[in-house]
Order: structure tokens, then sequence, then C-alpha cells
């Protein structure tokens, strides 16, 4: 299975798991999983490459979302 299918479903399961995903623009300065106000968010930086998008949405699926931002 590509990387492109693997990110995608990891995207797809992230949701399930109540992360709201969010694709923005950081300029490769990373992203990840916080929690805000109760709510799970996911970003992602669209400036990295598909295979490190990949790994940030497993690790904050390893993670669950356990930090948290004022």
């Amino acid at each position: 299975m590509h990387t492109v299918e693997l990110l995608e479903q990891a995207l797809t399961l992230a949701q399930q798991r109540g992360f709201q995903i969010r694709h923005e623009w950081l300029g490769g300065s990373g992203g990840g999983a916080c929690e805000l106000r109760g709510q799970k968010i996911l970003l992602i930086d669209l400036a990295l490459s598909y295979v490190e998008q990949l790994e940030l949405v497993r690790e904050a699926l390893r993670e669950g979302g356990k930090q948290s931002a004022a």
C-alpha cells in the first residue's frame, strides 16, 4: 500500500477516534495533536512530506491527544 493511502486511512481512523483534523501550512515546523477546550485537534503541516505526515498521525493515535492547550 502506498504512503498516501496509508495516510488517508490513518486520518480516517483519527477522525473516528474523535480528532478534528486541520491541514495548515506551518512551514515545516511540525504539527501534532493537542486538546483544546475538550476537543482533540490534530494539526497536519502541509509542508511535511507524506511520510512525515503519516508518522505525525500515527504518533497522535498512539498518544490519543493527551497534551492540552489553554
